[in-house]
């Protein structure tokens, strides 16, 4: 059993010593952060804000009243505006479990797919930035939209 454990710490010890020829450690176990996802030199010149037009879409399943609802969540998570982000909810509660939302500075640019599933809400997809402490990095939210029993659209969820 002795043989084992000393085997280990040598494995160990080789595996944190330096390479002598580049003076650098070798690769450690940690998780790294893809250059695809995380743009270090964009944290400097990231702009908050709603850069997408929704009005403009004609996606027939985008009707007047979900794109106002839409731009209102949109404007209020960029300008962390707490009151306007809970008015776009069926109710105080959904509002109050996608608070954490707000934590984070958001430019939004682009609008996804926008489809219907199978129980009948409204998927849209935003594509945009997000800021955050280890730098700035792709965000793709999907908006869910369902309608109450007055027939009026509100928005259930975000993921």
């Amino acid at each position: 059993m002795s043989g084992l454990t000393g085997l280990l710490a040598a494995v160990l010890i080789t595996s944190c010593t330096k390479s002598s020829d580049t003076g650098i450690q070798e690769a450690s176990s940690a998780p790294s952060v893809s250059p695809a996802s995380v743009q270090d030199g964009s944290v400097n010149s990231f702009k908050a804000g709603v850069f997408v037009n929704i009005e403009n879409s004609s996606h027939p399943l985008l009707n007047e009243e979900i794109k106002r609802l839409l731009q209102t969540a949109l404007t209020s998570m960029a300008d962390k505006d707490t009151k306007g982000f809970r008015s776009v909810f069926a109710d105080d509660r959904s509002g109050s479990a996608q608070l954490y939302l707000l934590n984070r500075d958001y430019a939004f640019d682009q609008l996804g797919t926008v489809r219907q599933d199978h129980a009948n809400r409204i998927e849209v997809q935003i594509i945009g930035k997000v800021k955050q402490d280890a730098g700035v990095s792709d965000q793709y939210l999907y908006f869910y939209f369902v309608k109450n029993a007055q027939g009026q659209w509100f928005l259930g969820s975000i993921d």
